[in-house]
């Protein structure tokens, strides 16, 4: 088993794809499964054709980022393509992409199926499901995909992007691309695998319940409008109307996702806007009665955070390892508020990934599982993947 990253930040979209593709194809010829995270770029049916020009045999699946991702050789922002790829001969994967008017369940639940097909692994359940969808009913898909295995097989994923919320994100697959839907590709690698999904935020004694929701917007703490409880906590007045997505970077909403040895641990939410009626409207669900905690981080955190991740990719074991490769998820939010300093996060997620290769790219949402196995969606979180062998 062998994975290989590349990538091109030429400004046209069919010299980008040529660059990548030639980088690529010196160390691995013919790919069980190609990622492809691209930035800047406006048109997936032309990176799609492409590619499936170039590797016929291979499952594909594509995602937008938010202006730029990362690879072990550094970070690449704004306009760029980058490429992940794994041979193994003992392994399978499958690669399926939905896009129809039906509800967001229906749609990840053909999904999955159509991927594992895809597989010819029918019937048995895949070690990792890599999970891509549209912003705005991740929750649904989660539950959607858990019910159908029954178990909590691990997911790891990130909402599509693009460059500032304008709804112009895309997904592909090797059979059609979307600007809307839900893509999985499902994994049965011949390696072992380590998941970590961390955000690096503390909690603070600010909290309150969930009184009142529509959606995903927050209308009510405890009883009062969300915009007064929330200026509360932060100090700082808000507009109705206001974008508080910088803002509220460092000041997200927390729900207990589980404990650990009796210390909780949180899924976050991140408050996007104040709605006219003093709501707040987020990135991801509440539920009325939920209890809601104010979080708190640092810049600092969010850079520093990256590298301590490797301490929950392999928390279970302490023998020698070879890292195979990886996959990570860095929510675009946080990317925004350490812009300048995202060389410095390309180190520590390199120490992170133990010097393999690794693509991540930035989205409006994760994906992942905790430690006490449960699988979430979640904002301003990381979420990680490390193949390796004993």
């Amino acid at each position: 088993m062998e994975i290989v990253t590349s990538y091109s930040t030429i400004e046209t979209t069919t010299a980008a794809v040529d660059e990548a593709v030639s980088q690529l194809k010196a160390r691995l010829v013919r790919p069980s499964l190609l990622l492809v995270y691209f930035s800047g770029h406006d048109n997936a049916q032309v990176i799609r054709e492409q590619l499936v020009a170039e590797f016929p045999d291979t499952q594909i699946l594509g995602c937008s980022s938010c202006q730029g991702i990362l690879t072990e050789a550094g970070y690449f922002p704004d306009r760029v393509v980058g490429l992940w790829a794994v041979f193994d001969f003992n392994g399978a994967y499958g690669s399926a992409l939905v896009s129809t008017h039906q509800l967001p369940h229906q749609m990840a639940k053909q999904a999955l199926l159509k991927a594992i097909q895809n597989t010819g692994r029918l019937g048995e359940l895949p070690s990792l499901v890599l999970l891509h969808a549209s912003p705005g009913a991740e929750e649904e898909v989660i539950q959607a995909i858990s019910q159908e295995f029954g178990t909590p097989v691990p997911i790891i994923g990130g909402s599509a992007a693009d460059a500032g919320v304008l709804g112009e994100w895309q997904l592909f697959t090797q059979d059609h691309s979307a600007s809307d839907g839900v893509a999985v590709s499902v994994f049965y690698p011949s390696c072992d695998l380590s998941f970590s999904f961390h955000s690096g935020y503390a909690k603070t004694d600010h909290r309150a319940v969930a009184t009142k929701v529509e959606g995903r917007e927050l209308i009510e703490l405890d009883y009062r409008p969300a915009k007064e409880v929330y200026e509360e906590w932060i100090k700082q007045p808000l507009e109705y109307g206001q974008s508080i997505m910088s803002l509220s970077a460092l000041h997200p909403i927390g729900r207990i996702a589980g404990t650990l040895h009796d210390l909780p641990y949180f899924k976050l939410a991140h408050p996007n806007s104040v709605t006219a009626r003093g709501g707040i409207t987020l990135f991801a669900s509440v539920k009325e009665g939920e209890e809601l905690y104010l979080m708190t981080g640092t810049e600092e955190n969010l850079v520093n955070r990256t590298g301590r991740t490797v301490d929950g990719l392999l928390h279970d074991s302490h023998q020698q390892i070879e890292a195979i490769g990886g996959i990570s998820i860095y929510c675009a939010g946080c990317m925004l508020q350490v812009k300048p300093r995202m060389d410095m996060v390309a180190e520590k997620m390199q120490q992170a990934m133990l010097n393999a290769p690794f693509i991540c790219p930035f989205t409006f949402g994760e994906q992942g599982q905790f430690l006490g196995g449960e699988n979430e969606h979640g904002n301003l979180m990381i979420s990680n993947v490390l193949f390796y062998r004993e």
